[in-house]
């Protein structure tokens, strides 16, 4: 029994030396290959790139070496991975965040430019991360990009404007073409104001205040509404979901959640009617 154990030991050995063998040599190149970026070595990165490591090999979280290069500020090793096919649309598994993430969160303005570049559809969030952090040189790269259409400065300017120090930013986008969004009466923004209820359980509660509704979907945080015409509101912070109430005369009775993106789906709630308690 003894010697049996021993050769199923030597053989498991030999069998797990042979795997490691077998797999070792690209991971052990992509791991040098990470540890150069990390390091902004640029020929050594190059090196190992013409040994054959994967540009977009994948890390932790779903992360690439573009993101390393991006989030330390090595702007010759960005530039070396775009040109050797570096992914710019890759997500990591844990904030949902791209390489331009990374490097806005850092302040890598020249990075931020060349990756936008391979980026557009992140035009918007270089947009709104230079408003909400005050930083005109973000906002500046946003603008120059040419990717934004005009529906994108109107939340851009309610965030400047309602914040005192980020006069340079409201002049940049007013001068953009940027206008503020039309002003409703308070009546009217209190007649939406109520809980909202769909067929499939998902509720919304809608609240006013300081001239400005907001949406507190069930179990989530709650995002500040404006206006897009009388009856339509888009989240100020982000795009992709229109809210559109319908009214009976002089009674909001329901309203319509449009989410776009990939694709178009619709909502309907129904306002739920609250109960009168008898008197006694």
């Amino acid at each position: 029994m003894k010697i049996r154990r021993q050769f199923l030991l030597a053989l498991f050995l030999l069998f797990g030396a042979f795997s490691a063998f077998a797999q070792t040599p690209k991971q052990e190149l992509n791991d040098k290959f990470w540890e150069a970026v990390r390091k902004g070595d640029v020929p050594e990165t190059t090196a190992l790139l013409d040994q054959g490591a994967e540009v977009n090999a994948k890390f932790r979280y779903g992360t690439t070496a573009l993101f390393k290069a991006a989030e330390r500020g090595h702007l010759e090793i960005v530039k070396l991975l775009l040109a050797r096919g570096a992914d710019v649309t890759v997500k990591d598994t844990f904030y949902g965040a791209t390489a331009l993430t990374w490097a806005l969160d850092n302040d890598h303005i020249e990075i931020v430019t060349l990756l936008l570049q391979k980026s557009p559809g992140e035009t918007g969030d270089v947009l709104m991360t230079g408003v909400r952090d005050g930083k005109p040189a973000l906002v500046k790269i946003a603008l120059d990009s040419g990717n934004l259409k005009p529906d994108a400065l109107v939340p851009a300017l309610v965030v400047a404007t309602d914040a005192k120090d980020k006069g340079e930013i409201v002049e940049m986008l007013k001068k953009a073409g940027a206008v503020l969004p039309p002003t409703l009466d308070a009546a009217v923004l209190q007649s939406y104001v109520g809980k909202y209820k769909a067929e499939d359980g998902t509720e919304i509660q809608i609240t006013a205040t300081d001239g400005r509704l907001s949406a507190l979907p069930t179990g989530q945080r709650p995002f500040v509404l404006m206006a897009i015409d009388p009856t339509s509101f888009r989240p100020v912070e982000f795009e992709g979901i229109v809210i559109t109430f319908k009214a009976d005369p002089g009674n909001t009775m329901s309203m319509e959640l449009k989410r776009t993106g990939r694709g178009t789906n619709t909502t309907q709630l129904k306002r739920v009617v609250e109960a009168k308690q008898p008197y006694r």
